[in-house]
């Protein structure tokens, strides 16, 4: 087995991310006819908890299990642990810490306001239960980590939703520090996380993925089959940790259009293994799906609210194909993002002027870098620049005089003395005229950064068949789990809570199994 990739090596390459599959069935199976592997009595490896996936859903469990006395095994598909979590912000939403009282001020938050948040985002598809316990744990949460030397210096919040009563949105998103060994956002968190679970003896096998399931006669969970062909034994439990489909042509095309495009475009900013076989593997044995669908994806800059302390607000706004804005490009970027998929063709455009490319491509285009001067852009075609608002809606095929009419009605908001967005009043950065030329327009494309929605679980992180019943000693968190997120992402910092959450659920459940 490769257990040579430690903390050690993990810090010395951190921050590189993980750079063709078999169709799969759709239909969830009852145990006697699953496709998972039969319990022979014979295995390569024996640990208490068996883990598959080493992101900070794997390694939340990973440590809670191993701190309560059970020897834990870990698979990880990839050379080095992390997933989407080391390449993520490493933020964390939260309400009614001491944090988010001394650093934003807040002092009259709960989890029960939180939970109404993201209850409201939802519209109507997710599971309360899940919801409002990953609220209540939201704080303990934070102080998880901060027992394992995390230090939150920051809290803020993300842009508004429109739907959502206003009395729900607070500053919540809890952003730590540069760590001691100066790393910082998602490769600080998973660094905490690997420290801990490496100092409680935690066995990390690299370079193997979980592939198949295994059951005894009576239908429980006994171990995996990795795709080193060895057989993986967890006395007491399985745990998932695989996080979602996020490279899978096959799921994606099954449930999620939206991140089709973002495949065929070369615009998913995740991990390569993600390729769904923690939810192959779960349905294999007849787990329910729940939530699919859902994105979480990231546009660029122009208009929107920042999604880090800092960074400079970008003045423009996003017009359609007609020329016409249809959203506040400053609400919460993932209301955005599904705004701009509505669109017809699901094309849009972001529109600045001279004043917003000062600020520097990589300013403008955020996950989408550009060279500081658009040069390179510019000569690519994917930034268009022209002197006049006329040339500028030629270049980018949009009714000129429709353009020229949004940017009039922009303009003359913007010379009132409260600046305030007339045709979506939730408007709040990058307040600023748009009326220096040259003029500049780029596409508004979705960077997605993973899919929603994963097996059913309960708040135990058990998951659930499609009666609704226990599935003997398999458990899953993290965005292989679905229910707690419905179409569209409802924040930054809620991945990392789902891990935490959900992840030091199943832990502490699988760590009270008694042995198959």
């Amino acid at each position: 087995m490769e257990t040579n990739v430690t903390r050690r090596n993990f810090l010395a390459g951190a921050g590189i991310a993980a750079a063709g599959l078999a169709a799969f069935g759709l239909a969830g199976c009852s145990p006697s006819e699953s496709a998972s592997t039969a319990d022979s009595g014979t295995w390569d490896h024996e640990t208490d908890i068996l883990i598959v996936g080493a992101g900070g859903a794997g390694l939340a469990a990973a440590v809670v299990a191993a701190k309560g006395g059970a020897q834990v095994t870990v698979l990880e598909a990839a050379a080095m642990a992390g997933g989407n979590t080391a390449n993520s912000s490493g933020v964390i939403q939260a309400a009614g810490t001491e944090e988010q009282k001394q650093f934003a001020g807040v002092s009259d938050d709960t989890p029960e306001k939180h939970a109404e948040y993201y209850l409201q985002c939802g519209e109507g598809q997710l599971d309360e239960e899940l919801v409002r316990f990953a609220c209540e744990q939201a704080p303990s949460c934070i102080e998880f980590m901060k027992d394992l030397g995390i230090k939150y210096e920051v809290v803020y919040g993300n842009g508004t939703v429109p739907n959502v009563d206003p009395e729900v949105i607070k500053p919540r998103i809890h952003l730590a520090g540069t760590d001691e060994n100066d790393l910082m956002y998602g490769q600080a968190h998973v660094a905490a996380l690997l420290k801990a679970a490496e100092d409680a003896g935690v066995e990390f096998v690299y370079k193997t993925a979980g592939k198949e399931l295994v059951q005894n006669a009576d239908g429980v969970v006994t171990g995996v089959v990795a795709d080193d062909n060895k057989r993986y034994r967890g006395k007491k439990a399985v745990i998932l940790a695989t996080c979602s489909y996020d490279r899978s042509e096959e799921f994606a095309k099954a449930f999620n259009y939206h991140m089709v495009q973002a495949l065929e475009d070369g615009r998913s900013l995740t991990v390569a293994t993600n390729t769904g076989d923690g939810l192959r593997m779960g349905m294999s044995v007849g787990a329910a799906l729940e939530g699919m669908g859902g994105f979480i994806g990231l546009p660029g800059n122009i208009g929107g609210t920042p999604t880090l302390p800092g960074v400079p607000e970008v003045p423009g706004i996003i017009v359609n194909k007609y020329g016409r804005r249809f959203v506040s490009e400053s609400d919460h970027y993932a209301w955005v993002l599904r705004a701009v998929f509505s669109q017809e063709d699901h094309i849009a455009w972001g529109v600045f002027d001279s004043k917003a490319a000062a600020l520097t491509g990589a300013v403008v285009g955020g996950v989408s870098p550009m060279s500081d001067d658009f040069s390179k852009e510019i000569a690519d075609g994917s930034v268009l620049v022209a002197d006049t608002i006329e040339e500028l809606a030629a270049q980018i095929d949009v009714p000129a005089a429709n353009l020229q009419a949004a940017l009039d009605t922009w303009n003359a908001d913007m010379a009132t003395p409260e600046k305030r967005d007339s045709q979506f009043p939730t408007r709040a950065c990058g307040l600023e005229a748009i009326d220096t030329p040259p003029y500049y327009a780029t596409r508004t494309y979705d960077y997605n950064l993973g899919a929603l929605g994963g097996l059913k679980i309960n708040t135990s992180a058990q998951v659930l068949d499609t009666a609704g019943k226990v599935i003997p000693h398999l458990y899953a968190a993290g965005q292989v789990a679905g229910g707690f997120m419905g179409s569209y992402y409802p924040g930054t910092g809620t991945g990392i809570l789902s891990t935490l959450a959900f992840g030091r659920a199943a832990g502490e459940h699988a760590l009270a199994e008694s042995e198959a």
